[in-house]
């Protein structure tokens, strides 16, 4: 074939005016679009289903960050879900600290993937179930007076599932605070976890998540001795008056709650009837404490005096003034 001769004249300056051409044209095109590089993080899958039923991981895996190549525009409007991560957790084999293989799919050929991981550091432990009592702790004791009784948790264990090694000495707790309770408690708390070393549990998790914890407040009983005073006194008969009320004993010693005794001075008795006694009588009435309270003895006997009121002397008679006499006359 015969090139023509216009194409063949000056073909070196043709090349040359050409590529000169296609350089500036890319540079035009790459100063508007650039190519640049973006790094996205993937979520590796990692749930107990994908996992061999025989392990645990002991620490989650870390998403992963994988850096992607492409034009300015592609890598904008790039959406991560387009790359998945493919974990052979079938090499997972034995407990401890090691690396599996992994793989990244990409469904977008317009980005490129730069440099992927082929391994993952994963660190498994033997699964294990335990089954743990649940310990109740007071933070707050009740309100002067009153102590925490006879307690319950229900149900009285809870069962973990989890790392073997994390596990050893694990607590179940469940805290209680009292500092306002003068009455029995019931409320369903939740159950936390703890290691050995009392730090908090956070990766496991305890089956049932909550329990009905029950705990008796009891009085503080304390006792101390007051005074014994009348009850209501009734009235004498005409004519006469009380004199004395003597009790015997004079104190009694009351026991209660420490926050009611602390406003007890004297304690007041049954009432006392002063009709139709005359002179010296004895009788026997009963402590009146108050509600919750009690007194020992329960019964004190009392001796009542009424006397006669006095009679009064009789007024004397004034001796009457005699008048002047008249004076006599002479002769």
């Amino acid at each position: 074939m015969t090139i023509p001769g216009f194409i063949k004249r000056n073909w070196r300056l043709k090349v040359g005016c050409f590529l000169i051409a296609f350089v500036t044209w890319v540079g035009v095109v790459y100063a508007g679009n650039p190519p640049e590089t973006r790094v996205v993080e993937l979520p590796v899958p990692q749930s107990t289903t994908n996992i061999p039923a025989a392990f645990v991981l002991v620490h989650p895996v870390q998403d992963l960050p994988i850096r992607i190549g492409g034009d300015q525009n592609t890598l904008a409007a790039f959406d991560p879900r387009l790359l998945t991560v493919s974990v052979d957790w079938a090499a997972a084999n034995h407990t401890g600290t090691y690396s599996i293989p992994i793989s990244i799919v990409n469904t977008d050929s317009s980005i490129e993937l730069i440099d992927p991981p082929t391994r993952i550091q994963v660190d498994l432990d033997a699964f294990v179930s335990v089954s743990v009592p649940v310990l109740i702790v007071i933070t707050n004791t009740p309100p002067v007076g009153y102590r925490p009784g006879a307690q319950e948790a229900t149900p009285s264990t809870v069962a973990i599932d989890g790392p073997e090694h994390e596990l050893v000495g694990v607590q179940a707790r469940v805290t209680v605070d009292l500092s306002t309770q003068k009455a029995n408690f019931q409320a369903d708390l939740r159950v936390l976890l703890y290691d050995a070393k009392g730090n908090r549990l956070n990766n496991v998790g305890p089956e049932p998540g909550d329990v009905s914890v029950s705990i008796a407040i009891e009085a503080d009983l304390t006792s101390r001795a007051v005074a014994v005073v009348p009850g209501s006194v009734g009235s004498a008969s005409q004519g006469r008056y009380l004199v004395s009320l003597v009790f015997n004993p004079a104190t009694v010693l009351l026991s209660g709650p420490q926050d009611l005794l602390n406003a007890l001075k004297s304690v007041s008795t049954s009432a006392i009837s002063l009709n139709g006694i005359t002179g010296s009588y004895t009788e026997t009435v009963t402590i009146l404490p108050p509600a919750g309270v009690t007194a020992s003895p329960s019964k004190v006997s009392v001796t009542i005096d009424v006397s006669l009121l006095p009679t009064p002397a009789p007024t004397p008679t004034p001796t009457p003034t005699p008048s002047p006499s008249a004076s006599p006359t002479g002769t």
